[in-house]
């Protein structure tokens, strides 16, 4: 079975946001609540996703990150609250909205001792994928990823951000409608940082893919259509990159200086709440 493909958003409909038009929702999430034994570590988090829509979660350290994405990827499931990717409910439909998704882990997803192309194939076959179907998705990836060149070479073989390139391509390689990636830079070099996001750039305008992105590089999560701050297991702001720049007092940042989005995440950490209306 291949993944159904994601409609992209007209450019109005992406400006806008409109969370509002249902049919191009791709990740929903309502109330979700999960605890480790007596710590909450989410508390009532509710978020939908579009079609296309490239989404950058930022949080401290131990803010609930990691655990929202494991629940997203099933690994563990909520203790309230409803989860769904594509319409396919992940408690009722775990098979078809797995199906549905691709994910990037902090650590790299690949056997280092298998060529890349082999790593690639065995996750086709994971899928299900027939060879037809693996062919056709894999040819269309090499448009995309620079990884053609590689495919005869060992993993083991490969820098840092060639790996992260190749595992990002193994997670696409059943052509999800959502892309989760949790720090999926961490540890690379600027030029490798980089390329990374010229490739998920490409795959949101081309594929019309929707991207849901937890780092904590505030030039990274610049470039997100919007962003969420999760803190202490409640994800208390969602808006777009600028809307969190519109909100910082005058006085929070010298004057001699650009505004960023790392003076609003401090700001945010040390209480900072909306100006009034």
């Amino acid at each position: 079975m291949v993944s159904q493909r994601p409609q992209q958003l007209a450019p109005e409909q992406k400006q806008q946001l409109n969370l509002s038009a249902t049919d191009t929702i791709r990740l929903h999430a309502q109330g979700l609540y999960f605890s480790w034994g007596k710590h909450p570590a989410l508390k009532k988090v509710s978020l939908d996703l579009q079609a296309g829509e490239m989404f950058g979660l930022l949080g401290p350290n131990g803010a609930g990150k990691t655990t929202l994405i494991s629940l997203i990827a099933g690994l563990i499931a909520p203790d309230q609250g409803e989860l769904s990717v594509l319409g396919y409910s992940t408690r009722r439909s775990a098979h078809l909205a797995r199906k549905n998704l691709g994910f990037v882990f902090q650590s790299v997803s690949l056997d280092r001792f298998m060529t890349v192309e082999e790593n690639l194939l065995f996750a086709a076959g994971l899928q299900g994928l027939n060879k037809a179907q693996t062919e056709a998705n894999l040819a269309h990836l090499y448009t995309i990823f620079p990884i053609h060149q590689w495919l005869k070479r060992t993993v083991g073989s490969l820098s840092g951000g060639q790996k992260r390139l190749v595992d990002i391509a193994r997670a696409m390689v059943h052509q999800p409608g959502v892309l989760i990636l949790d720090e999926p830079t961490t540890a690379l070099d600027v030029p490798s940082k980089n390329s990374v996001w010229e490739t998920l750039k490409t795959l949101q305008a081309i594929d019309g893919l929707t991207i849901f992105v937890a780092t904590h590089l505030m030039d990274e999560a610049s470039t997100c259509d919007r962003v969420g701050f999760l803190n202490q297991g409640e994800l208390n702001w969602l808006g777009t990159p600028a809307q969190a720049l519109d909100e910082l007092p005058d006085q929070s940042v010298s004057s001699v200086r650009t505004v960023t989005l790392a003076d609003w995440f401090v700001w945010k950490m040390n209480g900072g709440a909306r100006k009034p209306c």
